[in-house]
């Protein structure tokens, strides 16, 4: 299953909560301002086991359009996004 966060994790819970639910074959997408947690320190250690795997994803837009780098995940298009969802089916937001 393909999941998408959109919110600050500095002031929404939406990735904590997607993070206690997340199977080991889901994928999860960072987008909007939800990119800053891979920027963060505090967010990479919870966030390293999904990337390592492969499953967790950045998109690389939105780390640009805020001056950011990311720390950990993958960078991704909206082309990859799209194809992310072909591969995984309809996502499910956060």
């Amino acid at each position: 299953m393909l999941h998408t966060v959109k919110d600050s994790p500095l002031s929404h819970r939406s990735l904590e909560r997607v993070l206690h639910r997340l199977r080991p074959e889901d994928h999860l997408v960072l987008w909007r301002d939800a990119v800053i947690a891979a920027t963060l320190p505090a967010w990479q250690a919870r966030l390293q086991p999904l990337a390592d795997v492969g499953h967790l994803h950045v998109m690389r837009e939105d780390l640009e359009a805020r001056g950011l780098e990311a720390l950990v995940g993958k960078p991704l298009t909206m082309t990859g996004l799209v194809e992310l969802v072909v591969e995984q089916g309809s996502p499910t937001a956060w």
